[in-house]
């Protein structure tokens, strides 16, 4: 599908932004839904656009989506993670696919969305982040990504479709 430039403000950004222009480039990306044994998901603020979102990022040359998000997990929030399940690729604008960052530049991003488990470490901040926590699923902070929401929500529905497999307490324990 073309997109047409005229009517590229029907789209928003992972923030709930109307799209101005159309994305400069596109970037293949990992993110990670990480439960505690509460069912709180693991959110960090970024600190380069100062909202709230899964840890993830770009998937480096030679890298494979799993390495990607274990990696990316690891640096962000100094846990180590398991991928257990692929919950969703997310390449869609209307997935909110598309962040503008402080330099202009619009990225669209092919996302693959893994349900992780924490093997261990404790959390701590990276430079990417000026904060970070395990938030309730219907009470996350002001300013969390509408790509987060959207991200969470199919994670939860997946677990409860497969309740037995991937109860989210019993990734925890």
């Amino acid at each position: 599908m073309n997109i047409n430039p005229y009517n590229i403000n029907s789209y928003l950004d992972c923030r709930g932004i109307a799209l101005t222009k159309v994305p400069d480039e596109i970037g293949v990306s990992a993110s990670a839904v990480i439960f505690d044994r509460f069912g709180y998901v693991l959110l960090q603020k970024r600190s380069d656009i100062g909202w709230w979102g899964l840890p993830g990022g770009k998937l480096e040359i030679g890298e494979n989506f799993q390495n990607c998000i274990v990696r990316e997990v690891k640096e962000e929030t100094n846990l180590l993670v398991n991928p257990k399940q692929l919950i969703k690729v997310y390449s869609d604008l209307s997935d909110y696919t598309a962040i503008e960052y402080p330099d202009g530049k619009l990225v669209q991003y092919i996302t693959a969305l893994f349900l992780c488990e924490k093997i261990s470490g404790y959390l701590n901040l990276s430079n990417e982040s000026t904060d970070i926590g395990y938030y309730d699923p219907d009470m996350f902070p002001d300013k969390t990504l509408f790509s987060a929401k959207l991200r969470v929500k199919d994670t939860q529905e997946f677990c409860k479709r497969n309740k037995g497999e991937f109860d989210v307490v019993k990734l925890e324990e």
